[in-house]
């Protein structure tokens, strides 16, 4: 078809197109995904839609604003064509990516996904609980950057997840927000904000035994 033919054309432009026109290629993607009738979409169009997704992420990291909100837009468009968990197979495979760029690139785009889908899609807020687990492991890297995804996406889950269901996850999550120095130092500003949305959530009984003594939060 058309469509099978369109798509594979840009899958196979991808190496040969110029930094410069990253930005229109993702918009000319992101057309191509919209028009798709996910009705009569059939594996092959599927696979070569979802294999730019690489491209996707290096673009959620391209130093201009424009190509990094096509990206988010593709990334969103694919979404709302494909199945959830396929989507989320594939970021999550991500995050084991060769290089802290693309791992942060990926936790990245999971918190824009979970934002924007978690209350339309009841999966999204089910899979939440482990994705959070999974991500959490990231934070003990040295990468700045894939440190400050991870404290991002904490605090996107902190509000998306229901109040039962994340605080079994209390102990791991503030543990890991608190653990290292580095992450204390750089971002407290963020962690304060993430730890005090658990306090309006669960009062200063039940968040203050999984804080150290120096952390502990006044009312002020």
């Amino acid at each position: 078809s058309f469509l099978q033919f369109l798509s594979g054309l840009l899958k196979e432009t991808a190496s040969s197109s110029q930094v410069v026109a990253r930005y229109m290629r993702l918009k000319c993607i992101s057309r191509v995904v919209e028009g798709i009738d996910t009705n009569t979409m059939n594996s092959a169009v599927l696979d070569k839609i979802l294999s730019v997704t690489s491209e996707i992420l290096l673009s959620l990291k391209d130093s201009n604003g424009k190509t990094r909100d096509a990206g988010y837009e593709l990334l969103l468009a694919i979404a709302a064509k494909c199945e959830y968990g396929t989507l989320l197979r594939i970021l999550s495979a991500s995050l084991a990516a060769e290089t802290p760029h693309m791992r942060s690139a990926a936790v990245m785009a999971l918190s824009r996904v979970v934002y924007e889908l978690v209350g339309e899609k009841e999966e999204v807020q089910d899979s939440l609980p482990s994705l959070l687990r999974t991500v959490l492991c990231l934070i003990a890297e040295e990468s700045r950057e894939v440190i400050k995804s991870v404290v991002g996406f904490a605090r996107v889950c902190v509000t998306a997840i229901p109040k039962d269901q994340l605080e079994p996850l209390l102990p791991e999550l503030v543990g890991s927000l608190l653990k290292f120095h580095k992450v204390k130092e750089r971002f407290r500003n963020k962690i304060k904000i993430i730890l005090k949305k658990l306090v309006k959530r669960y009062g200063y009984d039940g968040l203050m035994p999984h804080l150290p003594t120096s952390e502990r939060l006044t009312n002020g």
